[in-house]
């Protein structure tokens, strides 16, 4: 369950993401926060998201490896934009956010295991189902 509602978020951040990055910068709420900063927050969200989603060591990289592409990809789609401006430091930001958020996928994961198919989780810990 919490794997799903995981997933929603990761798709619903991502389409955020997305449209706040091609839409005019003058229709893009102003941060509050210094520029680089939001970068680093919103990729660590997504990929936290991404990374408890679809869970283990190679979907987790593949979530970031894909965050990575998607963020240069928007700054190049950036530098074609009226009112929008290309940035590697933005790319650079978004690799921090994604590395933090990848850290604080794998430890909430290995924290909280996964069910096995066929054991259902008790009060008093896991029962064999018959």
């Amino acid at each position: 369950m919490f794997g799903k509602l995981a997933r929603l978020a990761f798709y619903l951040g991502l389409g955020l993401v997305v449209a706040l990055s091609v839409i005019p910068q003058d229709a893009v709420p102003a941060p509050s926060l210094w520029d680089k900063a939001s970068h680093v927050m919103a990729y660590a969200a997504l990929a936290t998201a991404g990374g408890i989603g679809y869970r283990g060591l190679r979907s987790l990289c593949l979530v970031g490896l894909g965050l990575l592409l998607l963020g240069a990809a928007l700054e190049l789609a950036q530098s074609f934009l009226p009112d929008r401006i290309a940035s590697f430091h933005d790319i650079l930001a978004n690799a921090i956010g994604i590395a933090l958020g990848s850290l604080l996928a794998g430890a909430a994961n290995a924290l909280w295991p996964r069910p096995r198919p066929g054991v259902r989780q008790a009060p008093g810990g896991p029962v064999k189902m018959p």
